[in-house]
C-alpha cells in the first residue's frame, strides 16, 4: 500500500474530528462576536475599551468552564464506552451541579472584590471614566458562568455521545435565540449592563429550551439524557476535575498573556488601542481552528498510540502534521484577506476610524501569526496525547514569557506597533524550540517529531 493510500483513512478521521469540534467552537465564537457587535453599536470605542479592561476576568469564566466541561465529557465518554448509561447519567448530572457551584463561587468573588479587581486591571487615573462600564461588564458578565457552563456541558455531551446533527441544530438554534434576546434587551437598555444582561437572560432561555427538548426527545430511562436534574454527589468529580486541569492551565496561560498585554497597552498608549484589541479578539477566528485542531490531534494521534504500533504511529503523526501545515497556511492567508470585510460588520464607515485602522493591522498580523501558532499548538497536543504533560506546559509557559518580554522590550522602545509584532516573533521562537526538542529526542530531522517519545508513551500506558 502506498503512503498516500495509508494516509487517506487517517486524514478522514482527522478532518471528521476537526469538523465536529469546529462546529462547537463556531457556536462559542459567535457568542463573543455577538457581544462585541452590540457593545460596539451601542457604546462605541469607549465601550469596547471598558470591556477590554474586564476582558481577562470575563475570560476566566471560559477557563473555569473549559476545566469542568472537559472533565465531565471525558468521564461520561468512558462510561458510554463501557456501555454504562447509568453512571454516564449520574456523572453528567453531578458534573452539571458542580459546574454551577464552581461558577457561582467565581461570581460571588467578582461581586465581593470588583473594585480592587477592576482597579488592578487598569480602570484608574486617566481611565477612571471607564470604571463604571468595566464594572458592569464584570458584575453582570460573571452571571453568565452557571448558565453558560450548563449549556456547554449539555451540548458537548450530546455532540460526543449522541446524534451530532441534532446537537448542531440545537446549538445553532440557541445562538439565534441569544442574538434576538440580546438585541431586544440591549436595544431597550443601550448600556453595558443592558448588553450583558440581555446575554444572561438569553443563556437562561437557551438552557430551558435544551432541557425541555431533552425531556421531550429522550423517553428511554437508560439514556444518559433522560430526566436531567441536579445531583450533588462526589462520584467522579475529583477524576473529572483532574482530567480537565490541563485545559484550565492552558486557558490560564492565555489569560495571563491577555492581562499583561492590556495592562501595558493602557500604560503606553490609549483607549483606542485597547478597544481595537478587544474588537480584534472578537473578530478573529483563529481560536476556532486552534481549538478544533487541538482536539482533532488528540483524537487522531491517541488512536495511533493506543495501537502500540510504531509504524502506524509514525504514519499517523506524519499525516496529521501535513494536514495541520495545510490548514495553517490556508487559514492564515484567509484571515489576512477577510480582515477588512469582517471589521466592517462591527464598525460603520467613518466611525471610530482610529480603532478600525489599528484593529485591521492587528487582524492582518494575527493571520500571519496563526501559521506558527497552529504548528506550535500541534506540538502541544502531541505532547499531551503521549503523556509528556511537562513539555506541553513548558510550551505554554515559553509562549507567555517570550511574548511578555518582547512586548516590554519592543513596546517601550518602538511603540504600540511592537505589541502586534511581538506575538508572531514569540511563536517563531517557540517553534524553533519544539523542532530543537524533537531533534534532540530522536536525533534526526524532519521526521524527528514522528517518533517523539513513542517508547516512553507505551511504557507509561
Amino acid at each position: 500500500m502506498t503512503t498516500a493510500n495509508q494516509e487517506t483513512p487517517i486524514k478522514k478521521t482527522f478532518y471528521k474530528a476537526l469538523r465536529f469540534m469546529l462546529i462547537a467552537d463556531i457556536v462559542q465564537s459567535m457568542q463573543e462576536m455577538m457581544l462585541d457587535f452590540f457593545i460596539s453599536r451601542h457604546l462605541g470605542s469607549n465601550g469596547l475599551a471598558a470591556f477590554g479592561i474586564a476582558y481577562p476576568l470575563i475570560m476566566f469564566i471560559m477557563a473555569l468552564m473549559a476545566w469542568v466541561v472537559t472533565g465531565v465529557q471525558a468521564i461520561c465518554a468512558r462510561d458510554i464506552g463501557d456501555n454504562d448509561n447509568v453512571n454516564a447519567h449520574m456523572h453528567l448530572c453531578t458534573g452539571l451541579t458542580w459546574g454551577v457551584i464552581i461558577m457561582l463561587v467565581f461570581t460571588l468573588l467578582c461581586w465581593a472584590f470588583h473594585y480592587p479587581l477592576i482597579t488592578a486591571l487598569g480602570a484608574t487615573d486617566e481611565y477612571a471614566y471607564l470604571r463604571n462600564a468595566s464594572t458592569d461588564a464584570l458584575l453582570v458578565g460573571s452571571l453568565t458562568g452557571p448558565f453558560l457552563c450548563t449549556l456547554v456541558i449539555l451540548l458537548t455531551n450530546l455532540f460526543f455521545n449522541e446524534k451530532r446533527k441534532f446537537m448542531v441544530v440545537l446549538g445553532l438554534s440557541t445562538i439565534f435565540v441569544q442574538f434576538i434576546i440580546t438585541a431586544i434587551i440591549s436595544g431597550i437598555y443601550p448600556t453595558m449592563a443592558g448588553v450583558w444582561g440581555g446575554y444572561v437572560i438569553s443563556l437562561a432561555v437557551s438552557d430551558a429550551i435544551i432541557l425541555v427538548t431533552l425531556r421531550i426527545c429522550y423517553k428511554n430511562k437508560t439514556s444518559m439524557f433522560y430526566h436531567i436534574r441536579p445531583m450533588f454527589r462526589f462520584d467522579g468529580v475529583s477524576a473529572s476535575l483532574k482530567i480537565g486541569l490541563p485545559e484550565l492551565l492552558c486557558w490560564g496561560y492565555y489569560i495571563l498573556s491577555a492581562t499583561l498585554r492590556n495592562g501595558i497597552i493602557l500604560r503606553i498608549s490609549n483607549e483606542d488601542a485597547l478597544a481595537a484589541v478587544t474588537l480584534s479578539d472578537g473578530a478573529e477566528f483563529g481560536e476556532l481552528l486552534q481549538t478544533a485542531a487541538f482536539y482533532a490531534v488528540l483524537v487522531t494521534i491517541g488512536m495511533a498510540v493506543g495501537s502500540k504500533d510504531r509504524e502506524k504511529y509514525r504514519i499517523y503523526v506524519s499525516s496529521v502534521a501535513k494536514s495541520i501545515l495545510k490548514i495553517a497556511l490556508i487559514g492564515g492567508i484567509t484571515m489576512m484577506l477577510i480582515a477588512w470585510p469582517i471589521l466592517n460588520l462591527f464598525i460603520e464607515e467613518g466611525e471610530s476610524q482610529a480603532v478600525f485602522d489599528i484593529a485591521l493591522k492587528i487582524l492582518i498580523i494575527y493571520g500571519f501569526n496563526f501559521i506558527f501558532y497552529l504548528l506550535n499548538n500541534m506540538f502541544s497536543s502531541l505532547y499531551e496525547t503521549i503523556g509528556l504533560i511537562k513539555y506541553a506546559h513548558l510550551n505554554y509557559i515559553l509562549e507567555v514569557v517570550l511574548y511578555s518580554m518582547l512586548m516590554l522590550v519592543l513596546g517601550y522602545n518602538i511603540g504600540i506597533d511592537a505589541f502586534w509584532f511581538a506575538q508572531p516573533l514569540a511563536e517563531i521562537l517557540v517553534l524553533f524550540f519544539n523542532l530543537g526538542l524533537a531533534w534532540k529526542s530522536c536525533g534526526h530531522f524532519p521526521r524527528s517529531f514522528t517518533d517523539l517519545s513513542f517508547d516512553k508513551a507505551l511504557s507509561e500506558s
